[in-house]
């Protein structure tokens, strides 16, 4: 027969945890793209852009943390810790979407032995019709 050698204490419950805000959506579209350099090559490609674009910062920020995953499963054991402790990073995940929604555009460097990506997110301009009259100051 088992004994146990001291009681086992309940759990208490803790304070509950406050919902996280609704991020500020605003409406793009989102320039993304993934750039990718390859040891020797001393110059960055394009291997990937997302068409169409996302239409709001919360999607284009939720593009750069899929992207983060898809490399991670192509990456040497040795450098995913720094990629892993950004992908639980919810604070980090808010600055995305937040320097996003305030028109700034973010960039995140991912090593992997000898490749290094890049993964950039740009509010993208309205192009400019043709059609349409152009305003004379």
């Amino acid at each position: 027969m088992l004994q146990l050698l001291h009681p086992l204490t309940p759990i208490q419950p803790g304070p509950p945890t406050p919902p996280r805000p609704t991020p500020t959506v605003v409406d793009g579209p989102y320039e993304c793209t993934t750039y990718a350099k390859f040891s020797p090559r001393p110059d960055f490609v394009e291997i990937a852009r997302v068409t169409p674009p996302p239409r709001t910062n919360v999607l284009a920020g939720w593009w750069v943390r899929l992207r983060v995953e898809q490399l991670l499963v192509q990456l040497p054991r040795q450098f995913a810790p720094p990629v892993l402790a950004w992908l639980d990073d919810e604070d980090e995940q808010e600055h995305v979407r937040h320097r996003l929604a305030v028109g700034e555009p973010y960039t995140l460097t991912v090593h992997g032995g000898d490749a290094e990506y890049l993964l950039t997110v740009k509010l993208r301009q309205a192009p400019v019709r043709p059609d349409l009259p152009v305003a004379k100051p």
